[in-house]
């Protein structure tokens, strides 16, 4: 006889155990965090290819199932500071392998444990590499390629999709976008986001950076205390990309003003409770172009949107399984009528009918 948890305790006992586990996981910063910790057991076995880029330089590339081409591509760009062994990217590729797709993650340059040739970085704004990566794919195959942009790799994904309206992606989406970075940055510059987030960002980018300038005369390591991502953005990137102040950066690397132009289908999904992008940074509905479907969820953190049950997989793929879906409705060519994506989020779409924002398209 298979005695269960529910048959053990009473129905209230039940719901009080339940109601303690949902505030624990819908809190912002454990929804954000958690799955940093909790993914050790889902490995996916990347086959790592570097390709050389037009400027001399390169970009390392961690495929799954890369020799399969009977089915659809799903190329995921990484956020900040991120690589293919982020929470988000090996929860997403392992599901991937799983099911048979092809997936692939591209590393930006100075992410995939080497510095690169040149002497360059990455920004939120940056699709050159980007336009490149996905050409390079397509020219690998004949079947669906579908985009995921996380973090500053979803606000990048969205620019590139307002900037090359007619590109080579079926669909994409993105997930826990900074959309208005000055907004973001002046909110993550402080408190809590401070002491924790920037704390860890900084903690490899500046080490980076101390090797550029060993390795390129015409870097300049700072000799001043450098604690914040706007006093970083500051001092090297525009260094690297001749911005004029940080200022400049967040104007010029913002998606909002590319939305509007976007063709491909797209998704964005969004979390009020994120801790990095506060809901001031989200763009309006007038922003939107009609093919783009803004998903505003009361929970789920920073790219986190870990479900709620006491099956560890099944929880962390809540996620993937979303993406995946989503996806299946682009396959050959048209979108067809599967199983609804939004039915696996349900849980995170806990709005009261008047807490709906103007900004759920």
């Amino acid at each position: 006889m298979k005695i269960s948890v529910d048959s053990i305790l009473s129905s209230e006992r039940l719901a009080s155990i339940k109601k303690r586990m949902s505030a624990i996981i819908t809190n912002k910063h454990i929804n954000t965090i958690l799955p940093m910790y909790l993914t050790q057991s889902l490995v996916p076995q990347y086959i790592r290819e570097r390709i050389d880029t037009p400027d001399g330089d390169f970009i390392d590339l961690d495929w799954i199932n890369k020799e399969v081409c009977d089915k659809p591509t799903v190329i995921l760009f990484h956020g900040f500071e991120g690589n293919s062994r982020s929470h988000y990217a090996k929860r997403i590729m392992y599901y991937l392998e799983q099911i048979g797709w092809r997936g692939v993650v591209p590393h930006y340059r100075g992410c995939s444990e080497e510095i690169n040739r040149q002497p360059t970085f990455y920004h939120a704004g940056q699709t050159e590499d980007m336009t490149f990566v996905i050409n390079e794919v397509k020219s690998r195959t004949n079947r669906e390629i579908f985009a995921i942009g996380v973090s500053l790799g979803g606000n990048a994904l969205l620019k590139y999709l307002g900037e090359h309206p007619d590109n080579e992606l079926s669909a994409a989406l993105a997930l826990s976008v900074p959309f208005n970075l000055d907004i973001c940055i002046n909110d993550m510059d402080k408190g809590f986001n401070k002491y924790i987030y920037v704390k860890h960002f900084l903690s490899s980018l500046l080490p980076k950076m101390k090797e550029y300038a060993s390795m390129f005369d015409n870097f300049n390591y700072a000799n001043h205390k450098v604690d914040t991502l706007d006093e970083f953005n500051n001092t090297y990137m525009c260094q690297f990309f001749d911005f004029k102040n940080s200022a400049d950066y967040y104007q010029q690397a913002n998606c909002v003003p590319f939305l509007k132009h976007i063709k491909t289908p797209t998704v964005i999904l969004q979390a009020e409770n994120d801790p990095m992008v506060p809901i001031a940074a989200w763009p309006n509905k007038e922003n939107l172009s009609s093919n783009v479907s803004f998903i505003a969820t009361k929970t789920g953190g920073h790219a986190g949107y870990i479900g709620l049950t006491t099956n560890l997989k099944d929880a962390l793929l809540k996620l993937p399984k979303f993406v995946v879906t989503y996806f299946k409705q682009f396959e050959n060519g048209e979108k067809t009528g599967q199983e609804n994506p939004l039915d696996i989020i349900e849980e995170f779409m806990i709005f009261d009918n008047d807490d709906q924002k103007e900004k759920t398209a």
